[in-house]
């Protein structure tokens, strides 16, 4: 059976392997993200090198953070991308495909999840050390206009709190409840004084302990967070009204039990009676999606090798 190279790219980990055309993962492997757009591309140059000595004619699919525009330029805030010609600079001897890791997700669940397959319209959320979305109409991935469909992160929740996100908007969601926006406001709590206890700085990786504990202001900052999350959530619900809120992400992994009472709380705040869920497909989800997206394109491009004389 086919494989190809897939990628899964996000400000928090570098994710690789290889993906069949039933959405098996096979030799994964995992590591933090590069911070640096050319160290980027040399790690995939590199890790296409190795799979191809044991693929034949694969394509290659990236599902990367940020916003990924029609002709394959990414803003990554979390790689300190802005309009990066990410396949152009790759050059690679197999086709590739870019998309939003959201969104690679999203189609994913589309192809995958047995309950969501089908028909199902549903919102698809990520919140790691971004905020991102994806949207699915009637079983089918709905990209937009200009290929940035669902990117609920850069909705406009609060412009009354002074946080920004890495692309300057104040007060949207990513910049409020993100991991990065977290982990920021953690470190300026520990300055000023709070969790004293701790010999270092307080960083988000300190979050899920404090929680156990019953911190108080962990639990506050969870509970502003989950909040914020609802809101922006809800914000999208009321456009296309889906049957179900699917999330994934290092924050729904790690902080899941204590965020999605406030978000859940939100939703009944707007009289609405909307499941919410993890991801079906867990921490391979976005690899997943770059394969379906690597084999479209393979598809797309097989009657033109088929023609060629």
């Amino acid at each position: 059976m086919a494989q190809d190279i897939v990628f899964d790219i996000g400000g928090m980990h570098f994710r690789s392997g290889l993906v069949d055309e039933n959405g098996r993962v096979s030799a994964q492997v995992a590591f933090e993200s590069p911070g640096d757009p050319d160290e980027l591309v040399e790690h995939i140059r590199r890790v296409v090198d190795s799979f191809s000595v044991s693929t034949v004619n694969p394509a290659v699919g990236i599902a990367i953070g940020g916003l990924v525009t029609k002709d394959g330029l990414v803003t990554a805030g979390a790689i300190n991308m802005v309009g990066y010609p990410l396949i152009q600079r790759l050059a690679l001897r197999h086709p590739a495909v870019v998309l939003n890791d959201a969104r690679a997700a999203a189609l994913a669940e589309a192809h995958f999840n047995p309950r969501l397959s089908g028909r199902s319209s549903f919102l698809l959320l990520t919140v790691s050390a971004g905020i991102g979305g994806g949207v699915v109409i009637g079983g089918e991935l709905y990209e937009g206009h200009h290929n940035i469909a669902g990117e609920v992160g850069h909705l406009i929740i609060d412009r009354g709190q002074d946080c920004y996100c890495r692309l300057g908007h104040r007060g949207c969601l990513d910049a409020l409840a993100s991991g990065r926006a977290l982990n920021h406001r953690m470190r300026k709590l520990w300055r000023e004084g709070h969790w004293t206890h701790l010999e270092e700085v307080a960083t988000l990786k300190d979050l899920p302990q404090l929680l156990a504990d019953g911190d108080g202001m962990a639990l506050r900052l969870v509970a502003e967070a989950g909040k914020w999350i609802g809101e922006g959530m809800m914000q999208t619900v009321r456009v296309f009204d889906p049957c179900e809120v699917v999330f994934k992400g290092y924050l729904i992994t790690a902080l899941w039990e204590y965020l999605h009472p406030h978000i859940s709380a939100v939703i009944r705040a707007y009289g609405y009676d909307l499941p919410l869920s993890r991801s079906a497909l867990g921490e391979h989800v976005g690899l997943i999606g770059a394969g379906l997206a690597a084999q479209r394109l393979r598809a797309q491009l097989a009657p033109a090798a088929g023609s060629a004389p």
